[in-house]
């Protein structure tokens, strides 16, 4: 019988191969962000496109806080992915920090991210410089959020200082740049991913539809005495017959009576301030336009 010498040279050459396969490793880098609104506010210009307020207002952030703990990454057939579960709170008006780092993961699709959008403990990782006294009061206060900034339109001019209470699970994220679930980690790379912060879901006036616009005139009109506006005024701001700075009944382009609309999606009450919670709670996406399964908490 007749035996080829390169043989064990093959065989030797497709064990390493194997073994260098089942071996191969990459690191997922995940940054939040709230995009060019949360470092610039409105109006600014995405791909091309101005995004700006239908009423004219236009909207800076001095601070735009998220709170973010335990994030998860695993695969459909039960590999899973060690990470820290603590919280961190991150300035998104500051810049894109990381969150987390999942260092030598298998180089493979890991098809199951998510993350909680919670109030932080007392003892929550500062992200970009954020102050010990923000977290403490976003811990104390129950906030999830805490969104400073101001307002003007003309000579017209408000500032602004919400704490949002609208905790969620997001799970069993999309990955927004091909529609695929979680992301593909390569071998021998980094890879990055991003926890897109919508900011205009602040200020739509439509819920679950294709379209909403920017609006601020009844968040404007729900000021007391002064030009500062508190989430509390939000709550006094009826969603059927909102008013603006100036008394008078919101009106839409056509000049009719405007209704901000919820439609299908249930409301603690029928004002601004429940409006905004259950919009924002929906804000934070991946990768762009990526989409999680979101529940309340």
């Amino acid at each position: 019988m007749r035996h080829d010498p390169l043989l064990p040279f093959v065989a030797l050459l497709a064990a390493v191969s194997a073994c260098g396969s089942a071996e191969d490793t990459g690191d997922l880098v995940i940054r939040v962000s709230g995009e060019g609104a949360a470092k610039q506010g409105y109006p600014f210009v995405k791909n091309d496109a101005t995004i700006a307020f239908i009423d004219g207002w236009s909207v800076r952030f001095t601070k735009f806080l998220i709170a973010l703990a335990e994030p998860t990454l695993a695969t459909s057939d039960g590999e899973r992915a060690n990470a820290d579960p603590r919280a961190v709170v991150a300035d998104l008006h500051k810049g894109d920090p990381v969150m987390i780092a999942f260092e030598a993961l298998a180089a493979r699709r890991w098809d199951r991210f998510g993350f909680k959008v919670v109030p932080p403990p007392l003892d929550a990782r500062p992200l970009n410089d954020v102050a010990t006294d923000d977290i403490a009061r976003m811990a104390q206060g129950g906030f999830n959020y805490w969104i400073e900034g101001n307002a003007r339109r003309g000579e017209e001019a408000y500032s602004f200082a919400w704490g949002l209470r609208n905790p969620t699970r997001n799970a069993n994220c999309t990955n927004g740049l091909d529609g695929t679930d979680g992301f593909v980690v390569r071998p021998n790379t980094t890879t990055e991913g991003e926890i897109t912060v919508h900011v205009d879901h602040l200020f739509w006036d439509t819920l679950g539809g294709e379209r909403a616009n920017l609006r601020f005139d009844a968040m404007a009109g729900a000021a007391g005495d002064d030009t500062h506006i508190t989430f509390e005024e939000l709550g006094l701001q009826s969603l059927a017959n909102p008013r603006g700075p100036n008394g008078l009944a919101v009106t839409d382009t056509a000049g009719a009576p405007l209704a901000y609309n919820p439609g299908s999606v249930p409301l603690a009450a029928p004002h601004l301030a429940a409006f905004m919670l259950a919009s924002a709670a929906s804000q934070a996406h991946v990768n762009g336009l990526g989409l999680c399964t979101v529940s309340r908490l």
